[in-house]
């Protein structure tokens, strides 16, 4: 129930956990999973169980911790077939990996990352123009600070990956090529159908994905770009998908993709001045909501009527009053702020409305342990959005407010 492509485990384990007929047997399990499309998609391990009396029947609610990349128990379960019964519920024997001791588990959940690049060649497949129907809506899923889930194929490789590894979405064929998106797989390499229709009889090996990052063709990492910068990193003109890289080269490869992003780092400490990227979409979302909130309402006390418009606009929000109108571009981040991550979209439509544009940095933003923005953290300062005259080209690059552009 809930499913969505773009929820997060936990998300999927809030909404799942209950309401559930349940028997017995339940008391005795540690382990639960939620599944979809026929495979294991949430793994946690259950602490306890509330009952409830609904209509004169028993349904019981679980409680537990949902389990991560890297846990045996987690890798061991996620993406493989789910149970095929009519009962929507089912059990599994797991008693071989719930024996292990804690010791035992976080000793095997020690592994390095490995990095694997996936590809698609709109020549080979594209049913009902996916590439420019689907995937631009994808991108514009994961822009607006979601995840998004899915799987995909590995070509001939059958093994070496494990949930955690790092992933990247080569774009192939005719130009524009290059790399197009990032993210995280979220299970071991399965086999299923296989994606060309015309070989429907076989199979395909594939992986579920949870991507961060998706970009258009048109401003993607170019594949000269790649040539040029990464050249051990092979010809670049893999045969098919589910090549991995080595690690030096997978270094260079964020690197470079972090820059192209206008980034210096993927994960910058506190210290740094920059605006960063925060690599987790779900924590990234919760700073720039909470930053929205706080620009939006600075407004709404002023008597400015204010709507949210964040979605399919170069702006967040519009703010009008006695016949003027203003529109606001709102950024957070965990750090100083001193710098922050605009894009050229956001630029032109200020530049193209020059004095009607603010700009507000909410910094310094500080989570609780419940993994919720603390209301009361962050340094919050509003700024005239009068980008100069540069020519800028990068998909996004940095905006450095100065204390002349601050608005009291």
């Amino acid at each position: 129930m809930g499913w969505t492509p773009t929820s997060t485990d936990d998300q999927l384990w809030e909404i799942n956990r209950g309401l559930w007929i349940l028997g017995d047997r339940i008391a005795g399990e540690k382990i639960a999973t939620l599944s979809y499309d026929g495979r294991i998609q949430v793994v946690a391990e259950i602490t306890g169980r509330t009952r409830y009396e609904i209509g004169g029947q028993s349904k019981w609610a679980l409680s537990g911790n949902v389990l991560r990349p890297g846990d045996p128990l987690h890798d061991q379960l996620k993406g493989s077939p789910a149970p095929r019964h009519r009962n929507p519920v089912s059990y599994v024997d797991t008693s071989v990996l719930e024996s292990l001791p804690p010791v035992e588990r976080a000793r095997l959940a020690v592994r390095d990352r490995v990095t694997m690049v996936v590809t698609w060649n709109p020549d080979k497949w594209n049913p009902d123009n996916w590439g420019t129907q689907v995937y631009p809506q994808d991108v514009k899923k994961v822009a607006a600070g979601g995840l998004l889930r899915g799987q995909w194929a590995t070509g001939n490789r059958r093994s070496g990956i494990e949930p955690g590894d790092r992933v990247f979405f080569l774009r192939q064929g005719v130009e524009p090529r290059g790399i197009i998106g990032s993210g995280i797989t979220t299970s071991r390499i399965f086999t299923d159908t296989h994606w060309d229709d015309e070989r429907s009889d076989g199979d395909a090996n594939y992986v579920l994905v949870e991507w961060d990052t998706l970009l258009l063709p048109e401003v993607g990492l170019p594949h000269a770009s790649l040539i040029g910068q990464i050249p051990d990193g092979g010809a670049w003109r893999p045969q098919s998908g589910g090549w991995i890289l080595r690690p030096d080269v997978a270094a260079d490869l964020e690197a470079s993709w972090a820059k192209h992003l206008g980034l210096t780092t993927l994960m910058p400490p506190r210290s740094s001045p920059r605006q960063g990227w925060q690599l987790d979409p779900v924590r990234r979302k919760k700073v720039e909501d909470a930053a929205q909130d706080r620009l939006m309402e600075h407004y709404r006390q002023r008597g400015w009527v204010v709507n949210d418009v964040r979605y399919g606009n170069p702006y967040d929000a519009t703010a009008t009053k006695n016949g003027a109108m203003l529109w606001l571009e709102a950024k957070g981040t965990e750090t100083a702020g001193a710098t922050v991550i605009v894009s050229p979209n956001e630029v032109r439509w200020a530049r193209e409305h020059p004095g009607a544009c603010v700009l507000g940095i909410l910094s310094d933003v500080v989570f609780q342990p419940n993994g919720e923005v603390d209301p009361t953290s962050g340094t919050f300062r509003i700024f005239q959005w009068n980008p100069d005259d540069i020519a800028l080209t990068p998909r996004s690059f940095d905006f450095t407010p100065t204390d002349t552009d601050l608005l009291t």
